[in-house]
């Protein structure tokens, strides 16, 4: 990371596929970082592990097996997977509370202790990141190590012994994407090809599509319908509330006349 001192400038991370060998070294860095718990799970059989996201996870290795009939040979591809921390976050607009803020560095970053545990948030992702946690009535996901950042790279970054994940200021990760993809003839997701949301500081590159390692077409827009709905039960609330106050006074009034 080549800091440039400046705390108001934006981050991003660049993720290259064809460098991750799918090692877990991040998975395991995040959790020494924020003192999560390890997970009692069951290796599936396409060797991701944990299966997916949770509460106490905040970031995993998808193994994907891709096999060429063509000239009969097999291939590992892994994607390493947390929140995209987009620019025009659909979380953000959707939760009631201003539980979720997007700092000056790029970052999304849940409030737990504002948090109502609502699942707006959940509801408004379309990349599925946000967990809930049925005991604390709270949601988590990754937070960029926005604690770290400008001083420190993330510690996911940090721990990467392959040079697969690169932390800067994002206008030089997207410079590195569009060379790295020159280089491998390649594809970029998050910005540049395609801004999902708005684009994200999570810029991945990839030799396929990565579309076919499971990251979901999303379009630039955040859907207004999310928000719509939180506001209109939000403003509901307050109107029955009110409405039973008038009624029982009224009640009571009426009672006390008679």
């Amino acid at each position: 990371m080549k800091n440039s001192g400046n705390v108001f400038m934006e981050y991003a991370i660049l993720v290259d596929v064809t460098k991750c060998i799918g090692c877990r070294s991040c998975q395991v860095s995040c959790k020494r970082w924020n003192d999560l718990p390890g997970e009692s799970t069951t290796q599936k059989s396409d060797w991701t592990n944990p299966p997916e996201l949770s509460y106490t996870t905040y970031t995993h290795i998808r193994f994907n097996l891709d096999y060429d009939e063509g000239s009969d040979t097999t291939a590992w591809r892994f994607l390493n997977w947390r929140c995209m921390h987009c620019k025009n976050p659909a979380c953000l607009d959707a939760c009631p509370v201003d539980a979720i803020v997007k700092t000056t560095e790029g970052a999304v970053v849940i409030k737990e202790d504002r948090c109502i545990g609502c699942k707006y948030c959940i509801s408004a992702c379309p990349f599925e990141i946000p967990q809930y946690d049925s005991e604390t009535e709270k949601v988590s996901k990754c937070h960029m190590c926005f604690d770290r950042i400008p001083t420190k790279e993330p510690t996911c970054v940090q721990g990467c012994p392959t040079d697969a994940l690169y932390f800067d200021e994002r206008s030089k990760i997207l410079d590195m994407a569009a060379q790295r993809k020159a280089e491998i003839n390649g594809y970029i997701y998050g910005d540049i090809d395609n801004k999902p949301l708005g684009g994200t500081s999570f810029i991945y590159v990839a030799d396929v599509n990565l579309k076919s390692l499971g990251i979901p077409e999303v379009g630039e827009r955040t859907s207004l319908a999310i928000p719509a709905m939180v506001n209109a039960k939000l403003l509901l609330v307050p109107a029955v509330a009110g409405g039973l106050l008038y009624l029982t006074a009224w009640r009571k009034k009426r009672m006390e006349g008679k």
